[in-house]
């Protein structure tokens, strides 16, 4: 039986190769969620549904959300 020796360098070449995998495999799974989404047809017309609504403004900003939600906090709280 042949034992194989690393070096240091080569067991800091492996340790770099694992940690890309991790990272690799993740950058896969996140594609994949992705592509299903992208894949259901209810969620994409609701998606493009929403951009017409942007394009036309009817959608509050988000600050212009939270200054109206602070300004009703504000009102609750005055004597």
């Amino acid at each position: 039986m042949v034992k194989a020796v690393f070096t240091d360098e080569d067991k800091i070449n492996l340790r770099g190769i694992a940690e890309e995998l991790k990272e690799l495999r993740k950058l896969i799974e996140e594609l994949v969620e992705k592509m299903v989404k992208l894949s259901d047809k209810e969620l994409l017309r609701t998606f493009d549904a929403s951009q017409d609504d942007l394009k036309e403004k009817q959608i509050d900003s988000y600050q212009e959300t939270l200054e109206k939600q602070l300004y009703i906090a504000e009102k609750e709280f005055r004597p």
